[in-house]
Formats: structure tokens, sequence, C-alpha cells
């Protein structure tokens, strides 16, 4: 197999692991964070075995933001590109901790590039032969939202989560420096949080 075809391929086998797991979250979601978490590392770790195999400059990796406070004026999850790479978020999940039921709604978006008050998270690889990543990564920026929001989601913090799966064709992206991330636009209950994403 020469190297165009085996990118092509790998490319189709991508988008097909992609696509199962949006169609299997479509068909029957998760029940609690926990499920969520498990069924996120089943389908990105057998993903990231493509890339290790077949596109080794594709890795993927996840951020955590454990037990942690939303806020209307810091992130919950940040990331910031290199300034001459490119990352795609594959998938979102957050989990509320509120001891009494409080709705909250968050908003997912592409943020001013110049980090404010960031607190860095060392992102986890998906296969020990991944390299380390090279975007920054963390929690509790301020910087300003640039336009509108890409995603916004609504749910009850006591007991409640979300787990967001891109469909392919479907991620957000942020590239050479560009920065995203996540923020509570009403409520600020007790959340952990995840996200996966790819660096290209």
């Amino acid at each position: 197999m020469n190297i165009s075809k085996g990118m092509c391929f790998a490319e189709e086998m991508k988008k097909a692991i992609k696509h199962r797991n949006w169609m299997d979250e479509m068909r029957a979601p998760s029940r609690c964070y926990e499920e969520a978490r498990e069924k996120a590392n089943r389908t990105w770790t057998t993903y990231e075995q493509v890339n290790r195999d077949y596109c080794p400059d594709d890795p993927v990796y996840s951020i955590v933001n454990a037990g942690t406070a939303l806020s209307t004026t810091a992130d919950w999850l940040t990331m910031k590109s290199a300034a001459t790479g490119q990352g795609r978020v594959l998938e979102l999940i957050i989990g509320g901790e509120a001891t009494a039921s409080a709705v909250n709604r968050i908003g997912f978006g592409q943020l001013n590039a110049t980090l404010a008050s960031n607190s860095a998270i060392t992102p986890e690889k998906f296969n020990s032969r991944s390299p380390a990543a090279a975007g920054t990564y963390g929690k509790a920026n301020t910087s300003a939202l640039l336009a509108g929001w890409m995603l916004v989601m609504a749910f009850n913090a006591f007991g409640g989560f979300i787990r967001w799966v891109a469909a392919p064709g479907e991620e957000m992206y942020a590239v050479n420096g560009e920065v995203i991330g996540g923020r509570s636009l009403s409520g600020v209950s007790v959340c952990s949080s995840t996200m996966i994403f790819e660096e290209l």
C-alpha cells in the first residue's frame, strides 16, 4: 500500500469510527457521566490506534476539569492551537454535581487568542506512543468571546449531564493559535468536564 492510499484508507476508517460513535449516542444515549466517559474511552482509544498506525501526526488527547464550579466570566475548559498547527474538538462531556436542582446553560465558542488567567492542564494521551500535545490547554481563561457561541447547551446539574459528540465534518476547529473554550452563560453549579480533541 503506497503512502497516499494508506492515508485515504486511514481517513475513511477515522470517519467511520466517528460516525459510529455519533450514531451510537443518538440511538442509545449515555445514562450517566461515567457511562459517557467509558464510551468515549473505548471509541477514542480505537481511533487513536488508527492514528498511530497510519497518521502519526494526528494524536488524540483529553483534558479534564473535575469538581469545579462553572463561571460566567472564566472558561471551564480551553484549547489554544499551536502557532502553526490546528486542533479539532471531537467530544465534550459535562456532568453536574449539584446537591439540589440547578439549571445551567453553557456555551462553547471562539475566544480572543491572547489567553488571560489561564490555568494550564496537561493533556492525557489516548496512546502512550503519541507525542506531547503542541497546543496550550487549560481552564479559567477570561479572554473575550470573538463572535457568537458555536454551541449552547443546557442541563440540570443535579445529576444531569451532557455528552456532545461531533458528527463527521461537524468538529469545532482552532487553527494557528486560535482559542476555543467553554463558559457558563447561566448558572454556576459544580461540574466535572472532559474535552476530547485531536491535533492535526
